[in-house]
């Protein structure tokens, strides 16, 4: 493999050094949990960010989003980089754009790949599908602790709505196909996901050769997997510099397929941003559309 590609898939998958020191954030409050235990997957730091003004006597609904390290200070980011999510739910909060949200971070770990990776997928793929040899599945596992763990720890402790219609999942990169996975896995407990430049090609073997047995095995996941056509809502997007270059072919092949089940564009919207990067600041300078699409 190619240096660059090297390098390219190493930072979408394996962005999980240890801050040095606690994210601060700029609105709203931050209540860290480190050590959070599980069943299923290592214990890891989950953080819940609560906007500003936020009081028990009201209601919130619940976004749930991977990498949590990355969502809130880039001074304590492994690259020096930030979703500002704080920034952004409050701000379109103050404005009205979206309903109350309280927003729970959920640390990577070591295992970010294998947890991030949909196991039930395998079963698409065609015998012999080259894979690497240390890839190892466990996102059923990292769903079970967020679904069965997490959240009832988050709807015992903050002024939450618990229903479906109120609970939301958001990622990037292999965050973002965790996330569409989820959707799929759990369609009872997420009324909608947002997955913004989803790794769609997954942990094959190069991503500036992607495999079409594994794409398509993603899209037929998808279409047997997904709720029925717009009863949830999906948000997909990408860009079209360095891993997200590699994304097009896919993302396009899900984009048609979805169409073709009908789903609709209060339901289903994908957007492209050329000249995006896969990295936190381009994250960062688009956050408010798949806010305000799952959030309105």
């Amino acid at each position: 493999m190619r240096p660059v590609y090297v390098l390219l898939l190493a930072v979408a998958m394996t962005a999980c050094s240890k801050a040095a020191q606690e994210p601060q954030v700029s609105a709203g409050h931050l209540d860290t949990y480190a050590n959070f235990p599980s069943r299923f997957v290592p214990a890891r730091t989950v953080r819940v960010w609560t906007p500003s003004g936020y009081t028990p006597e009201k209601r919130y609904d619940v976004l749930y989003m991977h990498d949590g390290q990355m969502l809130f200070d880039a001074t304590t980011s492994w690259n020096k980089q930030e979703w500002g999510i704080d920034e952004a739910m409050d701000s379109l909060q103050a404005l009205g754009r979206i309903r109350p949200t309280i927003v729970v971070g959920i640390d990577n770990t070591s295992e970010r790949i294998g947890e991030f990776s949909p196991d039930d997928i395998i079963e698409y793929l065609p015998a012999g599908t080259p894979v690497y040899a240390d890839w190892k599945p466990q996102g059923n596992d990292y769903l079970r602790f967020l679904v069965t763990e997490l959240k009832p720890f988050i709807d015992s402790m903050y002024a939450v709505y618990p229903e479906r219609s109120h609970t939301w999942v958001m990622g990037s990169s292999c965050g973002g196909l965790i996330s569409s996975y989820a959707l799929c896995k759990y369609p009872e407990i997420f009324g909608g996901a947002a997955c913004l430049s989803t790794h769609c090609t997954l942990a094959y073997p190069r991503p500036d050769e992607p495999s079409e047995a594994v794409m398509a095995a993603y899209r037929t996941y998808l279409k047997e997997h997904l709720p029925a056509p717009n009863t949830a809502k999906l948000y997909m997007d990408q860009g079209d510099q360095t891993l997200d270059a590699f994304y097009g072919e896919a993302q396009k092949a899900i984009n048609d397929m979805l169409r073709g089940e009908g789903w609709d564009s209060a339901h289903f919207e994908y957007r492209f941003f050329p000249g995006h990067r896969h990295c936190e600041d381009d994250w960062q300078a688009r956050l408010p559309l798949p806010l305000m699409f799952l959030l309105q």
